[in-house]
């Protein structure tokens, strides 16, 4: 898989340079050359190849990207040392293999050493000049591909900063239609209660609970982001009170609380929303089976626990999403101080449990 992988990557370099040295090979032949033994052909395109890539994705690399100014200015050095390091390489290794001839060049007369020198010098100033052409076409080449890459950045930045804009915009609209008298709205629910009192008490107290609900959503105090436990109990009654009066049956869920949990100070709705899991998952009319939510202080540490019987055929995954965002918001305000955790028993009861350090 890797072997197909390196192969697919660096194929075009492997075609460039298998037309490079057919070209060659063909040239030679076409002006009359004697071509050399395999391994003399193996070992000078092998060390051509290697000073290649080593000038340009080390030399030059290096050199052109550092930081230092010795570098910088002594890239005409470096590249003479690399030429005398190929030079040096070339020719004894092409004299070693030229020891190891067989008979057939027997006859052929070595070339002379200036000969030998000027052709290895033309040769490795060749590839060196190749490769500079190679790097800084690949060097323009990514940076083209960078500067593509930023401007599509700063494309995406733009409709993003349009998006939160319009979002914006979106909630200072919802925000004005929100408020736009709400004392109106409480004023009405009022009205109602005092015409409805007498004729229709039942339905009379479903509108004065909801008016409580609409002041305290509306107060000061829910906004700052910590609400007095007493409060937020007294949501809940209202709440299950308008709960109630929709229902057919009797509700069953028993709320209990300790008086110095009432002075206590949490994040707003945090009740609320184990009590929506209550009524969405659990089994309410059954007075043997009651669900609880029980709350209570003990050497400084919160304790919120629930409990309901669930409807058959529940399964956890379905509170995924409430249990998700009670966490969320517990982890956010109170992080190492809270925990909470929950958990199916034997007798199909689902409990949650939080516990809060003070």
């Amino acid at each position: 898989m890797k072997d197909t992988s390196f192969l697919n990557k660096y194929k075009y370099h492997f075609l460039v340079w298998s037309i490079f040295i057919a070209y060659e090979l063909i040239m030679e032949r076409f002006i009359g050359l004697r071509l050399s033994a395999v391994k003399e052909y193996i070992f000078a395109y092998s060390l051509g190849i290697f000073f290649f890539y080593f000038h340009a994705h080390i030399l030059l690399t290096y050199a052109v990207n550092t930081k230092r100014a010795f570098f910088k200015y002594s890239i005409p050095l470096l590249i003479l040392i690399e030429l005398t390091a190929y030079l040096i390489i070339s020719f004894f290794g092409e004299k070693y293999l030229y020891t190891l001839r067989d008979a057939s060049y027997a006859n052929e007369e070595p070339l002379s050493l200036k000969l030998l020198i000027i052709t290895k010098v033309w040769r490795g100033t060749y590839f060196i000049g190749l490769s500079t052409a190679y790097y800084f076409f690949k060097r323009n080449l990514q940076q083209r591909q960078q500067i593509k890459r930023m401007r599509q950045q700063e494309l995406k930045t733009i409709l993003l900063e349009k998006e939160v804009k319009n979002e914006l915009m979106l909630t200072q609209n919802a925000i004005l239609r929100a408020q736009i008298n709400p004392h109106f709205l409480i004023n009405t629910l009022s009205y109602l209660y005092n015409e409805t009192r007498r004729s229709a008490p039942k339905a009379a107290d479903s509108i004065l609970s909801l008016s409580d609900i609409m002041q305290y959503a509306l107060s000061k105090e829910i906004s700052s982001g910590q609400v007095k436990l007493e409060n937020e109990i007294s949501l809940l009654e209202n709440f299950l009170l308008l709960h109630q009066a929709k229902q057919t049956y009797q509700v069953h869920l028993e709320l209990s609380y300790t008086n110095d949990a009432l002075t206590l100070h949490i994040i707003p709705l945090i009740l609320m929303a184990l009590t929506e899991i209550i009524i969405k998952y659990g089994q309410l009319d059954n007075p043997h089976q009651p669900a609880k939510l029980r709350i209570n202080v003990d050497n400084s540490i919160l304790y919120i626990q629930t409990a309901h019987y669930e409807v058959a055929g529940n399964q956890i995954s379905f509170y995924d999403s409430g249990l998700k965002n009670i966490r969320t918001r517990l982890s956010m305000a109170y992080e190492e101080k809270v925990g909470f955790h929950y958990h199916r028993d034997s007798q199909n009861y689902f409990h949650t449990h939080i516990q809060l350090q003070f």
